[in-house]
């Protein structure tokens, strides 16, 4: 997948939550340094494919080379009624 100009891979979609629906999306980056705007652009046009049916939509971000059953690089999400946000690991 493409947005803007960084490529990514939805590695899986899992929902969660009994009084509010929340889903998880893990996504690999093939790009090492992705701005924060990029990564919040992705967040939005995830939450846009796949998350309206849901109160909240959390993207995990994983650089090229990191192990995805392991720590994050950064975690982005939405809320309905509430916008996105964005949380990096310096």
């Amino acid at each position: 997948m493409k947005s803007g100009d960084i490529d990514y891979e939805i590695l899986s979609i899992r929902d969660f939550g009994i009084g509010m629906r929340r889903r998880n999306v893990k996504v690999q980056l093939f790009e090492n340094k992705p701005s924060e705007d990029k990564l919040r652009e992705i967040t939005e046009s995830i939450w846009q494919e796949h998350g309206q049916d849901v109160e909240e939509l959390t993207t995990v971000f994983y650089l090229p080379g990191m192990d995805p059953r392991s720590v994050a690089y950064a975690f982005g999400g939405c809320m309905k009624g509430k916008g996105c946000y964005l949380s990096l690991r310096e």
